[in-house]
């Protein structure tokens, strides 16, 4: 091994000090761009949460709540929010600074709650995840049934979903999830299905597994299979478009059908 002179050295040293300082600086900016990132989800999170719950948390404090009380409380709750990421943030910033400030009751408060915060949102994605998945996992099941493609594993979103759903000291986190709704899941699910299947078959399919669940007018599945939007949304894979499509909205709003899909998760799992 070659001796290195002393300038030789000091560059090596220069180089290695510079590229500390880049690491350094690039681990630093990317867990605050990822808080910023954390912060605004949360905030929208929350303002959703508020904007379909903010009525029944007000009428424990009001028994008229008002649009412009829900509008208000979820305003400033997403604002709140936000000053507890940035508050979090200034002191997540101290971690880099060679000063050995002690942490106040402040920053362990506004920590627990920016962990808090973070790991609902986390739970509330991996959920939402898990329904598309799962909506994707019904296409690919009618594919194995019905045109010999290979049998599909369980997505991992859906596998994670379903773990967080049974344990029992996390299942009350689908009661505060926004963005969970059992019955468009249950109904994406069927049309999924159906919506892969040629006429012959989903008939077939409507006749054998769906027409004695009991649903109001039940051949109505039959008009969702054959829509020619629906079927492209499932040939191209855009299923979360097919989650949030007004023609699944408008079928469930029919005299009560909704009630009908909330709670036969497990039935729609045996048919599927």
């Amino acid at each position: 091994m070659p001796e290195l002179d002393s300038q030789t050295w000091l560059l090596v040293i220069l180089i290695a000090a510079l590229l500390f300082i880049i690491i350094y600086s690039a681990v630093k900016g990317l867990l605050k761009m990822l808080l910023l990132a954390i912060a605004l989800c949360s905030s929208v999170v929350v303002w959703i949460f508020i904007q379909n719950k903010g009525f029944t948390l007000l009428s424990c404090i009001t028994s008229a709540p008002r649009p412009w009380m829900v509008q208000t409380l979820a305003w400033c709750a997403a604002a709140l929010v936000l000053a507890i990421f940035f508050h979090g943030m200034s002191w997540f910033a101290q971690l880099f600074s060679p000063s050995k400030k002690k942490a106040g009751v402040c920053s362990i408060m506004t920590t627990s709650l920016m962990c808090i915060l973070t790991m609902w949102v986390c739970t509330i994605a991996v959920s939402y995840y898990g329904t598309i998945s799962r909506v994707s996992f019904a296409h690919d099941l009618a594919e194995a049934h019905y045109h010999s493609a290979a049998t599909p594993e369980v997505p991992a979103f859906m596998r994670g979903k379903a773990i967080i759903r049974r344990a029992s000291g996390l299942s009350w986190l689908e009661s505060i999830d926004p963005l969970e709704s059992a019955v468009q899941s249950n109904l994406a699910c069927l049309v999924a299905y159906g919506c892969s299947l040629t006429e012959e078959e989903y008939t077939r399919f409507y006749d054998q597994r769906l027409a004695g669940l009991g649903i109001p007018h039940s051949r109505r599945f039959l008009d969702l299979f054959a829509d020619a939007g629906l079927r492209k949304l499932v040939q191209e894979g855009r299923f979360v478009a097919l989650l949030e499509n007004d023609r699944l909205n408008t079928f469930l709003h029919y005299n009560g059908t909704a009630d009908y899909l909330k709670n036969i998760d497990g039935v729609i799992d045996g048919l599927l």
